[in-house]
């Protein structure tokens, strides 16, 4: 599902990633563990192909990123849902035209897309704020909405960029809770947090299975 071999990445003469390497195998649920500035967001950058690393090789769904095209990335991203750090919502569009993207760009009829978004907008306990604006709602909120989006499709990969790191440690569980239930579900999940204790909070709290955990440091990978 994912494998990085021996992949560097530099920014503007810093190195950010050092020969690093893991493989997280299709329905697995991995934790991204690393420091504020240890380059967490940039190894999932790459996975995505938002950038491209300076060496080695990286290979995710069974595609290698090397090999895509213009054409063909949108094709590729769309088997992905990501839940950016700073939730990337459009600002000028209602809490439900935020989550109905996703399936508009995957050609959901009008009406399956209107019974999923309230279905998830019911869910994720934001029913009553389906025709706010993104600026009128909690930090919290916003995060929920950003989580939904995500996975609305239901995702082959599930890829989160500390976004639980803002939520109180309540909804933290919560969110990760239903993150496993994707996982159950198929979707491979990787969830990037600084919090070196979440997999262990997590997996005591909801009596969850054991989760692959990846370290990132000094530019490398340790499991």
């Amino acid at each position: 599902m994912i494998q990085l071999h021996q992949v560097s990445y530099s920014y503007q003469n810093l190195s950010v990633l050092e020969k690093a390497s893991f493989r997280l195998e299709r329905g697995e649920f991995g934790f991204l563990i690393g420091e504020s500035g240890a380059g967490k967001t940039t190894l999932l950058k790459l996975l995505y192909r938002e950038l491209i690393p300076s060496s080695g090789a990286l290979n995710v769904l069974g595609q290698s990123l090397a090999d895509l095209t213009p054409s063909t990335l949108p094709i590729f991203r769309r088997k992905i849902g990501i839940v950016f750090q700073d939730c990337n919502l459009v600002e000028t569009k209602t809490v439900e035209q935020n989550l109905a993207i996703p399936q508009k760009l995957i050609g959901t009829k009008k009406q399956i897309l209107r019974d999923n978004v309230n279905n998830l907008l019911h869910q994720m306990g934001l029913i009553h704020h389906k025709k706010a604006f993104p600026k009128d709602i909690s930090s919290n909120e916003r995060n929920r909405l950003a989580i939904a989006r995500a996975i609305i499709n239901s995702p082959l990969l599930l890829i989160v960029d500390q976004a639980t790191e803002i939520l109180d440690p309540k909804l933290t569980l919560e969110m990760l809770s239903l993150f496993d239930a994707l996982n159950f579900q198929g979707t491979t999940v990787l969830v990037a947090t600084a919090d070196p204790e979440l997999p262990d909070k997590f997996v005591r709290s909801k009596n969850a299975s054991t989760k692959r955990v990846f370290t990132l440091k000094d530019g490398y990978i340790t499991t």
